[in-house]
């Protein structure tokens, strides 16, 4: 379902598309009828479970990813451009291009969740008593009526999918990150359960398409004699 070397995730990429979408519909209708029960759950918890996961719930922050690629990207391009360290000239390559691939593909999907939500307008748990699960003020909202996507579960398995990108090893130990941030998500009381599902498929989705696209101006990423897309950086 995930495979790195692969164009698209979930089978879009090899005629799957109409079952992508009715598996997708399916797992949201599931989720739409646990999105209640869940919600009420949480505020049941005692206070301390939310300020743990108040604390958790930063991993999907998209400064503590963005910041460091980009000041990584540009210092070591300006290292390099000086011409004094010669003897480290390929490694200076491989962190400057890596440090701008996690940037923009994080950034993008980071950026397309943030307009989807704007647009949709879905209200957010703490509308809940008085306007019920499918309350929706569209374009023109505030941040309680900014709940799908999940924001910070887009950027947190956007990030996981980009270093699955450049590290493939690691791929379950970053997506086992990323549902963490995801849960916490719900568990501060930020997100129902469809929010969260809803952030995943962006972030994922998005950050291949970004990949894609990097693959097609060659940067990076190309395809070998097997057709699978990896990346040339040296590490």
């Amino acid at each position: 379902m995930l495979n790195s070397k692969q164009k698209w995730p979930f089978g879009l990429g090899s005629g799957y598309i109409p079952r992508f979408f009715a598996i997708s519909l399916l797992i949201f209708s599931v989720l739409y009828f646990i999105d209640e029960p869940v919600t009420r759950w949480v505020a049941s918890l005692p206070a301390i479970s939310g300020e743990i996961f108040a604390y958790i719930t930063q991993i999907g922050s998209a400064t503590w990813i963005l910041l460091p690629s980009l000041l990584a990207a540009i210092i070591a391009g300006l290292i390099k451009k000086s011409g004094k360290f010669a003897a480290i000239a390929q490694r200076l390559d491989t962190i400057t291009l890596a440090g701008w691939f996690i940037f923009f593909a994080t950034a993008g999907p980071g950026l397309l969740s943030n307009l989807l939500k704007r647009l949709i307008g879905r209200a957010r748990p703490i509308h809940l008593d008085e306007l019920g699960l499918l309350s929706f003020q569209p374009i023109f909202n505030d941040w309680s009526f900014q709940s799908i996507p999940s924001g910070h579960t887009t950027v947190v398995f956007a990030f996981a999918t980009t270093m699955m990108f450049l590290f493939p090893k690691l791929r379950w130990y970053m997506l086992s990150f990323a549902l963490l941030g995801g849960i916490s998500r719900i568990m501060v009381g930020a997100h129902f359960p469809t929010d969260v599902f809803a952030g995943i498929l962006t972030g994922i989705i998005a950050a291949y398409g970004v990949r894609n696209y990097w693959l097609h101006r060659g940067w990076i990423f190309y395809k070998n004699q097997q057709g699978e897309i990896v990346h040339n950086l040296k590490w």
